[in-house]
């Protein structure tokens, strides 16, 4: 008889928490609470499983060694160049960094990394909403004086001069687009100022490219993404690091529009109904190649001929400059490509070989295609919203089992080749093309053999050889 299967009790963050308080006090460890873990639980933003801890001295590997010995969880990783180390375990990532001071530089994205004091640590954190400490009894520390102020305030003040904070470390004016986007806080005065004198340090090689990219995806992933957008435009920022998406103000739209195209990609970013990035980058860079192909007709309509196509290869472009994965590319660029066809969509002129090829078009991305059509119809004043609900269920039904945007070939090769009486070669696969094609027209059922079989034999063309 086999033996029960045990199933281990999940730790939760108070577990963790008691159990950094406990390994602090019997190693004589100073440690906090620090970051976004201190900043979050204040707001009562829900607990993260992310714990960062600054400890003072000498002693974060051995703090972590024994919380991880606790819990079971895999020794600690150092980085020692930057002094931190971390464990993981039970979905949390714990870690904590030594009280440092550090300079950056100016050519070399690197730093220059040396022990320091607590309050030498916390002067040299990016916003004052992110430089307040906790203790393990649960006393907080706001060393700068205006932590807890701007938190209660919602707004992002850097601790030292704005000059000085970016200089140090210019990836974080994009975090400073990022927390607006994420927490929904203003700008201090002064900030965006700043971001806009210091917006040619955020280039390589003083910031990475990988940097850069994960800001923006974190930025695009929050639930105010057009707020952020914005900072980076009133910053400098967006013409760094996404020269095309700046080139879209000012350029005017006729018809439904009621924005010009910097604008409707702002808010259509905000009316996408999914945080996921490949959705998001793809409401982001829908329209950027309205800016190269617009044109005024004679009439006065703005038009923008062949924009889906531009704009697929543009965002490959930028993409690919920002270091996004080959997949990611690829599927945004295909969602910019066939993003009007959704809304092209009319139920009673569209039939059903029109929509099937739009399901095998967008196959495993139909579902981000509809909202990125949906985003695109709600940021103006086009009435097909309905439209778009109705080609969702129609492009379900017509797809039940994946008949269509996962086909098999109607006929396999050894039928064919049967039917035309001959052997393999490139002519096979020629055939279950034509087979494919007039499934998607509707000539004969999908998954239907014989009638597959039966429309090759009424085409005697197909299977004759050269």
């Amino acid at each position: 008889m086999a033996e029960p299967r045990v199933v281990r009790r999940r730790v939760d963050t108070e577990e963790v928490l008691d159990a950094l308080r406990t390994a602090a006090a019997a190693l004589g460890v100073e440690a906090y609470l620090v970051g976004g873990f201190v900043r979050d639980r204040l707001l009562g933003r829900g607990i993260s499983k992310d714990i960062d801890a600054l400890v003072v001295g000498d002693g974060a590997v051995e703090l972590l060694a024994r919380v991880a010995r606790g819990f079971g969880w895999s020794r600690p990783q150092q980085f020692e160049r930057f002094g931190t180390v971390q464990i993981r375990g039970d979905d949390f990532v714990v870690e904590a960094v030594r009280a440092r001071r550090e300079r950056y530089n100016p050519d070399s994205r690197k730093p220059d990394v040396e022990p320091g004091t607590l309050e030498e640590d916390i002067w040299r954190r990016d916003f004052t909403v992110n430089a307040l400490a906790q203790d393990f009894q649960g006393r907080v520390l706001d060393l700068t004086g205006r932590g807890v102020d701007d938190l209660l305030a919602g707004v992002l003040r850097t601790p030292l001069d704005p000059a000085d904070t970016f200089d140090e470390d210019p990836l974080r004016m994009f975090r400073g687009a990022r927390f607006v986007a994420q927490l929904h806080f203003r700008l201090a005065p002064g900030v965006v100022e700043a971001m806009r004198a210091q917006a040619h340090l955020a280039r390589p090689p003083k910031i990475s490219v990988e940097r850069i990219r994960d800001e923006l995806a974190r930025l695009l992933t929050s639930p105010h993404p057009r707020d952020g957008v914005q900072v980076l435009h009133d910053g400098g920022l967006l013409t760094e690091s996404l020269p095309e998406v700046e080139a879209m103000i000012g350029v005017e739209q006729s018809g439904w529009h009621c924005y010009d195209v910097y604008d409707h990609t702002l808010h259509a970013l905000d009316r996408t109904p999914t945080d996921d990035l490949i959705t998001r980058l793809a409401v982001l860079l829908h329209d950027v190649g309205k800016p190269p192909t617009h044109a005024v007709a004679e009439d006065g309509r703005h038009t923008f001929h062949d924009h889906p196509h531009v704009g697929a290869e543009m965002a490959e472009e930028i993409l690919g400059r920002l270091r996004f994965s080959g997949d990611q590319v690829r599927d945004v660029a295909t969602l910019v490509r066939l993003h009007l066809r959704p809304i092209q969509y009319r139920h009673d002129t569209h039939g059903d070989a029109a929509v099937r090829r739009l399901v095998r078009a967008a196959g495993p991305l139909r579902a981000k295609l509809l909202d990125v059509a949906r985003a695109d119809t709600l940021a103006s004043s086009y009435p097909g919203i309905e439209e778009i609900d109705e080609l969702a269920e129609r492009m379900e039904r017509l797809d039940r089992g994946g008949a269509v945007s996962r086909p098999t070939p109607p006929l396999d090769g050894a039928t064919i080749m049967r039917l035309g009486r001959r052997g393999p070669g490139p002519w096979v696969g020629r055939v279950q093309e034509a087979l494919k094609e007039a499934m998607l027209d509707g000539e004969f059922p999908p998954g239907d053999a014989a009638a597959a079989e039966a429309w090759l034999r009424a085409r005697p063309e197909l299977l004759a050889g050269p």
